[in-house]
């Protein structure tokens, strides 16, 4: 079984491409500083960075809402791959797929982009209410 579940912050914001596929489907990608508090290290926590991405509507999603130092909570599993880099060596590459985001910290902190689109309700004293 491959599960992984890490809390942490960016370090970057998220870059987006689209791929030249007939749906344009969005890849995102970015680091996350994930505290390990079962290592401590001269007085502070070690600190792994581990890259991340997600594809398809998560992706989109982590584009709209993420950005660096926002804290969240991410699901998903280790993936790894390889490619052939400049002077032809094989490079390995392990990363975070990401298939789920849970935002955490302070509302403030929010770039949800609908946030400013709420309306606010009118208070009625509750005689007037249109429906009980």
């Amino acid at each position: 079984m491959n599960k992984i579940i890490l809390k942490g912050r960016l370090t970057n914001n998220v870059n987006v491409k689209y791929a030249e596929n007939d749906n344009h489907t969005a890849l995102a990608m970015w680091n996350m500083a994930v505290d390990d508090r079962s290592w401590k290290e001269e007085g502070s926590y070690h600190t792994d960075y581990i890259p991340c991405f997600a594809a398809g509507k998560t992706a989109e999603i982590a584009d709209a809402n993420l950005c660096k130092g926002k804290e969240v909570l991410l699901y998903g599993k280790m993936q790894s791959g390889s490619y052939i880099n400049r002077d032809g060596k094989k490079i390995y590459t392990l990363q975070m797929r990401v298939e789920e985001i849970e935002f955490c910290g302070k509302k403030s902190e929010s770039r949800m982009p609908y946030e400013e689109e709420f309306m606010n309700m009118p208070d009625y004293p509750d005689d007037e209410l249109p429906f009980r």
